[in-house]
């Protein structure tokens, strides 16, 4: 036994220094932020699949260690977002039981909320109900003023549909009847919205409309929702009031002094400048990193590329990485399987080129300046392929569904 022990000690002690110095080394701890966006023309949802799909690849990696962006905890805005549907519940049991004052208190509290909230709203039919709701409340007080100006704010937030509580009572259907035909008939107005930077999402009273700078007509006069998504991820957003007539102008820009957020920024203006540096090296000392990987999508041809960029906190080394172009769809995760284990053979810090700040993200890529325009509550693309059918005609044509197609049968010869 002491023969064979004293033979493991040679063996080990023979081993190269470098094998058992690799064997100890810890993995390096890699950080990968949100890819920002270029041009105004690749889809959000294009940029948080890409991320998924290269965080997988990495996670799978026994080279390295992907650590995750710590981010403050957004249950504050669910909690307040919950707690205003249940003021709305209270209301309409408070109001059943005739309770006015207490009810319109609720709503008032409730709206408020959203108000305050409007960037985090996704669904704009629970304020429209509950301003419905406050307006029914004030009818039944005898405050037909306030009652009809509420009613008109939940009417201009969604014009075509129909309010639930408007079939619970003849006379109060024929208000709304006679409010929404005067709110279509009437003037309207428009909203000229710009970002900073440009190519924000933008969505007006729960409807996708475009990107920066955008120009919406055909607003209906009252209150409205709208939320800007920047290229950076942020969400920054509030109501806005349409007048009869006017143009109202709207102005998109990063609240957030983050240091993620100042990253994602700079490079949604298609550069790495010393700022983006000094902020892609905040994140990573928050997430206690090694190695941050960051970069922005661009539109290429009928897909999207992908720059990247790693930096070496230690060394404060910043290396573009291989250019990554895939399809929309993301059909193929080749590409970034490819960028994943570039990183890993090279132990993150190693991969790609050096890169002197500053420098651009993309070359070639010039965001646009120019205002789109689109009819309010129509998003674009779908709305314009079916006034295409009704200027031919074609509009109400329904296809015929398809039989399906029965087995062929093929005697069998007989030998």
């Amino acid at each position: 036994m002491t023969r064979l022990f004293s033979a493991l000690v040679t063996v080990l002690c023979a081993l190269p220094l470098s094998a058992r110095a690799q064997e100890a080394e810890p993995k390096p701890k890699v950080l990968l932020m949100p890819f920002a966006t270029l041009g105004g023309d690749v889809a959000p949802r294009v940029g948080v699949k890409a991320v998924g799909i290269l965080a997988t690849e990495l996670k799978s990696s026994e080279k390295l260690e992907l650590v995750e962006l710590k981010k403050p905890n957004a249950d504050a805005v669910a909690d307040a977002l919950a707690s205003a549907k249940k003021l709305v519940d209270e209301a309409k049991e408070l109001r059943a039981k005739r309770k006015f004052r207490l009810a319109d208190e609720a709503l008032q509290k409730a709206l408020a909320i959203w108000r305050t909230n409007a960037a985090q709203v996704t669904d704009v039919t629970e304020v429209v109900d509950a301003t419905a709701l406050l307006s029914a409340v004030q009818f039944n007080t005898g405050r037909d003023d306030e009652g009809a100006k509420s009613l008109g704010a939940a009417l201009a937030l969604s014009p075509d549909r129909e309010l639930p509580l408007a079939q619970t009572s003849a006379l109060f259907s024929k208000v709304v009847s006679d409010a929404r035909k005067a709110l279509r008939e009437g003037p309207k107005g428009s909203l000229s919205v710009e970002s900073s930077p440009s190519n924000a999402s933008i969505t007006v009273d729960g409807v996708m409309l475009g990107t920066t700078p955008l120009l919406v007509r055909e607003v209906p006069p009252g209150p409205h929702y709208w939320r800007a998504q920047l290229p950076n991820g942020e969400l920054v957003g509030g109501v806005v009031e349409a007048t009869a007539g006017k143009s109202s102008a709207l102005k998109a820009s990063s609240q957030s002094k983050d240091a993620d957020s100042r990253l994602l920024s700079s490079l949604a203006q298609n550069k790495v400048d010393a700022d983006a540096i000094n902020a892609a090296k905040e994140v990573a000392t928050s997430a206690d990193a090694d190695v941050v990987v960051f970069g922005a999508l661009s539109h290429e041809g009928k897909g999207v590329a992908l720059d990247a960029f790693a930096l070496t906190v230690a060394s404060n080394e910043l290396r573009r990485l291989s250019r990554a172009v895939f399809d929309t769809e993301l059909l193929s995760g080749v590409e970034l399987f490819n960028l994943a284990n570039e990183m890993a053979n090279n132990k993150g810090s190693g991969a790609g080129e050096p890169v002197k700040v500053p420098a651009a993200v993309a070359s070639g890529v010039v965001a646009s300046s120019r205002q789109s325009e689109v009819r309010y509550g129509q998003a674009p693309g779908r709305d314009l392929a079916a006034e295409a059918l009704e200027s031919e005609g074609l509009t109400g044509a329904k296809e015929e569904p398809r039989k399906p197609l029965e087995p062929r049968r093929v005697p069998l010869k007989k030998k």
